[in-house]
């Protein structure tokens, strides 16, 4: 019996140091990495924290950067939960870093994962009065597929409903009548297709017809096309004939002219002539006149009261 306590004894001792190992081990690593992490808090509003315990790991790219210090409801933003969690210095916590929760589906154990929309985003620093910087929340993808599935059940229940209005019974009657008239209108179609066919003798008959009248108007066009060349021919010489004309005309015009300029400047000497005797005969007509006005003084001289100094009578 005495063996069997002893190694019983070593046994619990061993692992109650390995326990007090372990515990120290746990202990200074909380203790360093909580002064060595940067705290950030998220209000979470819309997704379930569901399976996020103190300690979960919080991921940045798939690399654990942190874990979770505490959660509780907000008091400053109603209906929303408060997480705060620490990072390790240097993570590229950005003003454009959103926090989702990711969940394990087979252990149900979640975490929080930061994403940055953005790399050249400035860093989110905290505020002025030194309080902890406040880490938007995303939008998972789990959010994102129930979204996806919400709004595809939406759509495929309105396509049912759609459906049902489609196959009501007003519209199966209506479709029932259609088909009816389909089945009376093949019916009669051998009879339409002979008639097509007749109309399509008929208009081969019209086109020979038709044919035979345009080569008879292209004989007639081609026989007053040789007319028009005639006449054009004629109205041809005809047109130089009456330009001989002209030219003849315009030549004897410019003769006509030159010997009315002529005759004018002979007229216009001879007139010059005339004038001038006219004017010679006026002023001798003007002195007899003035003799004319004194018959005495023609006939028996000037008398001795108009006598000047040193004259006489004749």
């Amino acid at each position: 019996m005495e063996p069997k306590a002893r190694y019983t004894l070593v046994g619990t001792l061993v692992l109650a140091l390995l326990a007090a190992i372990a515990a120290s081990i746990v202990w200074l690593t909380a203790t360093r990495s909580t002064h060595e992490r940067v705290p950030y808090k998220v209000y979470f509003a819309r997704q379930s924290l569901e399976g996020l315990e103190v300690r979960s790991d919080v991921r940045m790219r798939g690399i654990r950067v942190g874990s979770v210090r505490s959660f509780r409801f907000s008091t400053e933003r109603p209906g929303t939960v408060e997480v705060t969690f620490g990072v390790d210095t240097g993570t590229p916590v950005l003003q454009s870093t959103r926090a989702v929760v990711d969940r394990n589906f087979i252990t149900g154990l979640a975490n929080i994962r930061l994403q940055n929309l953005t790399d050249d985003s400035p860093p989110l620093k905290p505020t002025e009065n030194g309080e902890i910087a406040v880490i938007a929340e995303g939008s998972s993808q789990l959010e994102q597929f129930s979204d996806s599935v919400n709004q595809l059940a939406q759509r495929a229940d309105e396509t049912l409903r759609r459906i049902n209005n489609t196959l009501s019974d007003k519209n199966v009657a209506a479709f029932g009548e259609t088909l009816e008239q389909l089945r009376v209108a093949t019916r009669g179609g051998a009879a339409t297709i002979a008639r097509f066919d007749r109309s399509l003798a008929a208009l081969d008959g019209a086109s020979d017809s038709v044919r035979q009248a345009a080569a008879g108007i292209d004989a007639g066009a081609r026989r007053l096309s040789e007319r028009y060349d005639q006449l054009g021919a004629q109205a041809a010489t005809a047109v130089g004939d009456t330009a001989a004309t002209v030219r003849q005309v315009r030549a004897d015009l410019l003769q006509l002219s030159q010997r009315a300029e002529r005759l004018l400047e002979v007229s216009d000497s001879e007139i010059r002539l005339t004038a001038q005797d006219l004017r010679a005969a006026s002023d001798a007509v003007a002195v007899a006149a003035r003799h004319f006005n004194d018959p005495r003084a023609v006939l028996f001289g000037p008398g001795s009261a108009t006598l000047g100094p040193g004259e006489g009578k004749r």
